[in-house]
């Protein structure tokens, strides 16, 4: 179970306990608001206390005089009728703001559970409670548990404005001997985001932790600070290969993705995890290669290996990573090649492109991307023009086929292919002919368009050639 869903199983259990509901009424036992805030000066407390648990269940509807007045309560001498104030300004939300110094007061009350329900209605206020954040931090320590475990919770729904709080966070997450605490804080951590990174030390540590959740929770908190959580990333990268729970690993897969090129150090283990059980797990590992990019290219031989998984999607984030590498995954070019013939033409789309990212590095693969000119699939013949046009001229069937295909169906191909052969400069003026029938036939603007700039590429490198020819 979620950190958020216990809290809120906790706070129905209370409600009902008090009497109440989360829902908000309309004029509950037939009263009126105004009757309702009448009876709140009523001598007999179980009275105070039903007036209480009535006005909460109007909701945010409530005027800030109204909701003063529920806040008033919370200094009332009987406990219960504390309580149902506590809870029922829990259901006002960020309204609840007009009596936030009341509720801050609260949670230094003598019952655990007025204290837990004043918590629960700074946290339904989110960043409104920045106020309350020192309150928050000091019950941090409080000897009731589910008191810490409500101010960790709302420290997380207080978000960045939170960060002061990230000291006795990370020391709950540490030492706390109770599990929701602890996983409540690695929570709140990641709420507060790269403002809680002096806690990623913290946050490594508690990759040890026994429990799955506190792991968990950890690890995506890590995740959330992003690059500024370097200092945790041989941590993760050790929870990536070895933790027991594959959810767990995946999370850890996506974080380090989250860091970026923060996160080189972790290639090997990324690309170890290529070959993990869970097809979740290797399709992270393989996105997450892809956003850490060049720097990640001790991990081209295992990526190599993925290009062949059983699974579509962890093939195709494998091929985009590679291709995110750029020249730096060369090695990768006849593996890529051959994914041109793969059943999925999302594959092959995306192994074009990968190749083009390669560029002349690729040329050992032109072959299979001249065949792609051929693809019955228009946005895989596409990508292969322009893998063509990136890869270069050293390939001189390159330019034949270019020109063969001029004839395409579809005009954002014939537009692709007269871009490529203008790319490839003085070696593709034999393509000077069909271009200028582009140019003169086509019933396409942009091909027009792009033939003319294909033919005025090609002229001005011939051009460029003879005037070096001559100074020489």
């Amino acid at each position: 179970m979620t950190i958020r869903a216990r809290i809120f199983l906790g706070f129905v259990c209370y409600a009902s306990m008090a009497g109440g509901g989360v829902g908000w009424a309309q004029e509950p036992q037939g009263k009126s608001i105004e009757q309702w805030l009448t009876q709140i000066g009523d001598a007999d407390a179980a009275n105070r206390r039903q007036a209480a648990v009535a006005l909460g269940s109007f909701g945010p509807d409530l005027t800030k005089d109204a909701i003063r007045k529920v806040g008033g309560l919370l200094a009332d001498s009987d406990p219960a009728v504390r309580h149902a104030a506590a809870l029922s300004l829990g259901n006002f939300g960020p309204a609840a703001k007009a009596s936030l110094d009341a509720i801050r007061g609260a949670v230094k009350d003598q019952s655990p559970l007025v204290r837990r329900a004043a918590i629960f209605a700074i946290g339904n206020m989110g960043t409104y409670a920045k106020g309350a954040v020192p309150e928050l931090a000091r019950a941090l320590n409080d000897s009731n548990e589910t008191v810490r475990h409500a101010a960790a919770y709302a420290l997380g729904s207080v978000g960045e404005e939170a960060k002061a709080a990230t000291q006795p966070l990370a020391i709950a997450l540490t030492t706390d001997n109770d599990v929701d605490v602890r996983q409540a804080s690695a929570f709140a951590l990641g709420e507060i985001g790269p403002d809680a990174a002096d806690a990623a030390p913290m946050l490594a540590k508690a990759l040890e932790d026994a429990d799955d959740g506190v792991r968990k929770s950890a690890v995506e908190a890590i995740g959330a600070m992003g690059p500024e959580a370097k200092p945790a990333v041989a941590a993760l990268a050790k929870v990536l290969t070895n933790d027991k729970d594959f959810s767990i690993r995946r999370s850890a897969a996506y974080a380090l993705g989250e860091m970026g090129p923060e996160a080189r150090a972790s290639a090997t283990a990324l690309g170890q995890a290529l070959k993990d059980s869970d097809p979740g797990v290797r399709h992270d590992a393989a996105q997450s290669l892809s956003i850490i990019g060049p720097d990640a290219k001790a991990a081209v031989p295992m990526l190599v290996i993925a290009i062949g998984d059983d699974d579509l999607e962890v093939r195709k984030k494998a091929i985009y990573a590679l291709g995110e590498m750029g020249p730096s995954a060369k090695d990768a070019a006849s593996a890529l090649g051959q994914a041109l013939s793969d059943p999925d033409e999302d594959v092959r789309k995306v192994a074009a492109y990968g190749l083009a990212a390669i560029g002349p590095n690729a040329l050992p693969a032109s072959p299979q991307v001249i065949a792609a000119l051929r693809d019955k699939v228009p946005s895989v013949r596409l990508a292969a023009a322009y893998a063509l046009g990136e890869i270069g001229p050293e390939n001189p069937e390159s330019v034949l086929a270019l020109i063969q295909s001029l004839q395409d169906p579809d005009d954002d191909v014939r537009h692709e292919l007269a871009f490529a052969l203008g790319e490839l400069g003085d070696a593709a003026k034999d393509a000077l002919g069909p271009l200028n029938g582009l140019l003169t036939q086509d019933p396409a603007g942009s091909v027009r368009a792009a033939a003319k700039e294909a033919i005025e590429k090609i002229q001005e490198d011939q051009d460029d050639k003879t005037k070096t020819a001559d100074s020489n």
